[in-house]
């Protein structure tokens, strides 16, 4: 089983400059591929802000080390761990801005995409900047280097590109992507609510900006090579790997519901509400429940666990503060670990029983949450003392 998170950003890299503005500055390559490998269990990263000078330099140390080792078919590998460097940006897309994302086998090949288009982004060393290029000649560039692509977080209201830019993706793109990321106030029976994306692959990623951030939604994968060029047989359809998302419950992620600018509340009435009912402002935050209620062609289905598990993270469960987040990981190795495979009677005896009771709660997607909007997280709730960070 592969463990993916394709979506993790770098805070700065290691001459000190910064990468991501909002970036946590520990997010630092060495420490993102000693918590996904240590902490959390993955087998296969992607980095997305590896166009950036301060990180290419980055990796260069760590092959001249010998920490990372390129391999065959793309991607480095590093005692077990496999990381795709890949780029985020932002682009003008229909009616709006969205974020994009690209993964290429090797930095030489991201050398050779950020040559490609070098004049047309401001300032490299940073994350998710605004590229002033047409989409067209994006997409030639991630394909001339060897790159695939997808949209980012695409329901999202600021730059999620069905959030703010499109009805359809078929009207505003030259060509359909092999695969989207669904984002954190969705789920894959949200997403299946619209019929063009039926063929795409559906990933679920973290969008980490910080190391406890890393993989609070993720990915299993089967049959699928731990390298580059598994996960281009993956988007591309040439293998027949199946991908099962773990994600927040979608109410719980930060953008569900619209969220009235003027009455500063989130709006509860049922979706979609794409104006504030208590004042009748136009002056909202739409929600991602909202907004694709409002441009889907089918209803929105039910949810099936076989494809989607709603997961919190193991941090925000309840009973579970630094001292027992510790004692878990001493007896059981990993996130991926206690949340899949250690068996109740095991969780007890280190845990405890209702620590346990919760955590095989979240392996079954059986949290109960309230909504969250307008940037505001939803929260579960049992543990309304417990927001999420």
């Amino acid at each position: 089983m592969v463990f993916a998170d394709l979506h993790i950003h770098i805070g700065q890299s290691l001459d000190g400059k910064c990468v991501k503005v909002t970036g946590a500055k520990s997010l630092t390559l060495p420490n993102i591929i000693r918590v996904a490998r240590e902490v959390k269990g993955l087998s296969l990263v992607g980095i997305v802000d590896s166009h950036s000078p301060g990180v290419q330099g980055d990796y260069k140390a760590l092959l001249a080390s010998g920490d990372l080792k390129p391999l065959s078919r793309g991607g480095y590998s590093c005692k077990g761990l496999v990381l795709v460097p890949g780029h985020e940006i932002e682009l003008q897309v229909g009616e709006g801005n969205a974020h994009l994302l690209a993964y290429f086998p090797y930095i030489e090949q991201v050398e050779h995409y950020v040559r490609s288009i070098k004049s047309c982004l401001k300032n490299w060393q940073l994350s998710t900047q605004k590229g002033h290029l047409p989409i067209d000649l994006w997409l030639e560039a991630v394909s001339k280097a060897e790159g695939i692509w997808f949209p980012a977080h695409v329901f999202t209201p600021h730059k999620g590109i069905y959030g703010n830019c499109c009805r359809r993706l078929r009207d505003v793109l030259p060509t359909l992507p092999n695969a989207i990321e669904i984002g954190l106030s969705a789920d894959r029976s949200m997403a299946e609510s619209i019929s063009e994306l039926d063929s795409m692959v559906m990933f679920s990623n973290s969008d980490a900006h910080s190391l406890p951030n890393i993989a609070r939604e993720y990915n299993s994968l089967t049959r699928t090579d731990l390298s580059f060029g598994g996960l281009l047989d993956l988007v591309s359809g040439k293998t027949k790997g199946v991908v099962r998302n773990y994600g927040l419950p979608p109410k719980i992620g930060k953008y569900h519901r619209t969220y009235c600018l003027t009455c500063e509340k989130i709006v509860h009435n049922p979706a979609p509400q794409l104006t504030c009912p208590r004042c009748g402002s136009r002056q909202v935050v739409m929600g991602v429940l909202d907004r694709l209620l409002s441009i889907a062609d089918r209803p929105i289905g039910k949810h099936d666990v076989s494809t989607y598990v709603h997961q919190v993270p193991l941090r925000q469960l309840p009973g579970i503060g630094a001292k027992m987040y510790e004692r878990l990981l001493k007896a059981f190795g990993t996130e991926m670990a206690i949340l899949h495979q250690v068996e109740f009677e095991e969780l007890q005896s280190i845990a405890g029983e209702k620590v346990a009771a919760w955590i095989i709660k979240a392996r079954h997607g059986e949290l109960v949450v309230d909504a969250g909007g307008g940037g505001l997280f939803g929260r579960v709730v049992d543990i309304l003392s417990h927001p999420m960070e």
